[in-house]
């Protein structure tokens, strides 16, 4: 059976470039991709908290050294047949450019993802 693809749970983007929304399906269950960003976000955010976890609904606050602006990092997780679609939107909380810091983060947080998920 064809896995049903989800419409995205987390609110769009504004207009400006200061955010990005994006989702992957990973091969793996959702406890298994539920601990590894539980490990990302320990490792990189500035705080974090599961918003729910029956959901696996995270959010995470990440800050921006030089400056101290801070970005909201929201992460919804959904698994089909063993395969776990991970919905991130990180955006700017200030200002309406970032210099691609969202898109290089979850580009980031996707590729630690991949490394991570055990085959």
């Amino acid at each position: 059976m064809a896995k049903k693809k989800q419409n995205h749970p987390l609110p769009p983007c504004p207009s400006t470039p200061n955010c990005v929304r994006i989702s992957r399906d990973f091969k793996a269950g959702i406890e298994e991709v539920f601990e590894i960003l539980i490990h990302i976000f320990e490792d990189e955010a500035h705080k974090f908290e599961v918003i729910d976890p029956r959901r696996i609904e995270l959010h995470a606050v990440y800050r921006i050294p030089v400056f101290g602006f801070k970005d909201d990092v929201d992460v919804i997780l959904e698994e089909t047949e063993g395969v776990t679609t991970v919905f991130i939107r990180s955006a700017s909380r200030v200002g309406a450019y970032d210099l691609g810091v969202n898109r290089r983060r979850v580009k980031r947080i996707f590729g630690k993802l991949t490394s991570m998920i055990s085959d």
